[in-house]
């Protein structure tokens, strides 16, 4: 079947068309990529729908992104262009773009100022990442760093994998482009980012794993600072040394570096013995590290006075920029004639085609900036480059002047030396992937779990925002529920017993709610549910039919004995909190205000529903949150509703 261009411009995809399609069923998350993406093309070859093939090709390019497949995800990006709405699938196709950086940067900084609009935090400081990153890759390092800091004050407000995700970037770019202040606060802020991540793998120890990862990653970024830009070699065998040996992706890397570090210490027995190590270990499948092989020529011909050149004269169009000026500088100070001329060579090269056109770019941007300092640096730098070209051919022609060029190229090179292999990995689609493929679902009931919830309360609530922009009236309702006595079950009958009743309660929750609602367990015997509710009464109707749907007949624990289970709930509407618009409102506090409406309920009567039908004023709202509800009710701040009301009602029907 050929394939069909959706257009967004045609006015069909809106935010309501979508709602309207069917949802990409539950047991989507727990296949496979390869799964995956056989499941969206089986749906997409029997559909003509533009919305829906909207929906299911921009489903599959973020599977492809997060795959690491981004040519196939840039195909489905020009199949189906992304709507002004979707800030998720414009990320995605914004930072794969082949448009080149100065459009991609733009694009970027389009939709972080349309994710701030919407409230969309993680999108909002994800983007202005992403632009600072694009706007590094052009030389405009002046404005990257100035984008990177306003990301880090902007992920402070974010979720945490974010805000680490920025802060690794921005230690990055310190590293890289800095002088020796701002590489030393880049290695701080990668030691910062590390006691984050450990702190994080505590917190959820099923994905111990992944965190291992990119702990290491981290502290061979640190290794490679030291080594390659403080030249502070025992430092950087610290660090190389915190590495774990299980990391496959890294390990070839970390043992040259170690051996570079070694003989440059003068510590040659070590040297040879991770030199021998890193030819025996299978190079990283993640990454092009085919230039390592210079490296390793480098080691052995300071170790034994001879080497093999010819793996040092062409290096691979994916070799970073950096990594070739740090081998460069390196060949050029090699005994050998023919090392120091390839060496020369190669940093002529670089200086003609890229350095000279991204320094001068980097100072008409800077002078139209406050860091006048950083300009006269600049500026400083291009004069000592144009010297060494100078001598650089004088030393073409005469072969006798190359210690006066080397000279000048080792001041030329001293802002613009490499933080060597990390750059692209860090960047290009890392957490998106490895926070995706992180467990997001509870191992005993089946439910979403806690993460999931923070991953996608936030569109829930932007839905809300959008729909209320387009006039539509959109509402959904908070309801945190809690099975009473739990403790008790737990004590009489055993934690066997416990956990049955938690599955067969999560079953009756389930069975009781629509498929579009979100139900996670929120801890314990905590439940929360997010429900899209079309009226004011319908929060109630929610809390009710959960109440039945518990208490109505016993549940069966192991053994054959019964028991009766009942639960109280917390229920909260939004946005209709002050006269139905939009409040300015978290939904951290929308939980707050649950959780005090189910305590409520829980000192009444317990097997009960407390609705907070309305916050005449959200002004009052951190007083309302900072004392007991019954306070608040008392003073006129809140009006609720509860399920003795409606019993009342039925019994006088």
């Amino acid at each position: 079947m050929l394939a069909l261009p959706v257009r967004a411009a045609d006015g069909a995809i809106t935010v309501k068309a979508l709602e309207a399609q069917p949802k990409i069923p539950a047991e989507f998350a727990r296949m496979t990529y390869p799964q995956r993406i056989e499941w969206l093309e089986r749906q997409l070859a029997s559909i003509t729908d533009p919305v829906r093939r909207y929906q299911l090709v921009s489903e599959r390019a973020i599977q492809h992104y997060q795959a690491g497949n981004n040519a196939l995800a840039r195909a489905d990006c020009r199949l189906s262009k992304p709507a002004a709405f979707d800030f998720q699938y414009r990320l995605v196709c914004a930072t794969i773009s082949d448009a080149g950086g100065r459009r991609q940067t733009k694009d970027l900084l389009g939709i972080h100022a349309d994710a701030i609009k919407a409230g969309d935090i993680d999108i909002a400081t994800q983007a202005l990442s992403s632009a600072a990153w694009a706007q590094s890759e052009t030389g405009d390092i002046a404005a990257a760093f100035q984008s990177y800091e306003r990301a880090l004050k902007l992920a402070e407000k974010a979720r945490p994998e974010t805000l680490i995700d920025v802060t690794l970037n921005t230690a990055t770019l310190y590293v890289v482009h800095g002088d020796r202040a701002y590489i030393n606060k880049g290695i701080a802020l990668q030691e910062d980012a590390i006691a984050r991540f450990r702190a994080m793998k505590r917190q959820y120890a099923e994905d111990a794993g992944y965190f291992d990862s990119v702990i290491a990653m981290t502290q061979f970024n640190a290794g490679v600072a030291h080594a390659l830009h403080l030249h502070d070699y025992a430092r950087a065998l610290h660090w190389f040394g915190q590495v774990a040996p299980g990391q496959k992706n890294l390990r070839q890397g970390v043992l040259v570096f170690s051996a570079l570090s070694a003989v440059e210490l003068g510590r040659t027995a070590q040297a040879r013995q991770w030199l021998r190590e890193s030819r025996e270990t299978p190079p990283s499948t993640e990454t092009d590290t085919a230039y390592l092989g210079c490296y390793q020529q480098l080691v052995q011909l300071k170790l034994e006075g001879q080497a093999a050149l010819a793996a040092c004269r062409d290096f691979s169009p994916e070799t970073p920029l950096e990594v070739r000026l740090d081998l460069y500088k390196r060949l050029a100070v090699m005994a050998p004639p023919d090392w120091r001329l390839a060496g020369l060579e190669g940093l002529h090269r670089l200086f003609v085609r890229t350095l000279e056109p991204q320094l001068k770019q980097s100072a008409i941007r800077a002078a139209s900036h406050t860091e006048l300092r950083r300009l006269e640096l600049e500026s400083k730098l291009v004069a000592q480059l144009l010297e060494k070209e100078q001598a650089l051919k004088r030393a073409e022609q005469e072969k006798l002047a190359t210690q006066r060029l080397l000279a000048a190229a080792t001041v030329a090179i001293l802002l613009l030396v490499l933080l060597v292999i990390v750059l692209r990995l860090l960047h290009n689609r890392k957490l998106a992937r490895q926070f995706r493929s992180m467990s997001l679902e509870d191992g005993l009931t089946g439910l979403r779990n806690r993460r999931y919830f923070e991953h996608n309360v936030g569109r829930e609530i932007g839905l809300v925002k959008r729909a209320g922009q387009e006039g539509d009236a959109h509402s959904i309702a908070f309801c945190l529920f809690d099975i009473d006595h739990f403790k008790r079950i737990n004590d009489q009958h055993g934690h066997e017993a416990g956990d049955r009743v938690l599955v067969e309660f999560a079953r009756r929750i389930k069975d009781a709610i629509r498929d579009t609602d979100m139900l996670v367990r929120w801890g314990g015997e905590e439940f929360l549910l997010v429900a899209r509710v079309a009226h004011a009464g319908e929060p109630c109707r929610i809390g009710e039919r959960i109440r039945a749907a518990v208490s109505s007949d016993p549940f069966v624990i192991p053994g054959g004995a019964s028991l009766d289970v009942t639960c109280t709930s917390g229920i909260v509407p939004y946005p209709r909190m002050e006269s139905g618009k939009p409040a300015e409102i978290t939904w951290q506090q929308l939980v707050q205000l649950a959780d005090a409406a189910l305590y409520l309920g829980k000192r009444k009567s317990r097997d009960c529903w407390v609705c907070i039908d309305r916050i005449p004023d959200i002004g009052a709202l951190d007083r309302i949150l900072a004392q007991d509800l019954e306070v608040s009710l008392r003073e006129g701040l809140v009006e609720l509703s509860d399920s003795s009301q409606t019993s009342a009602r039925a019994g006088a029907a």
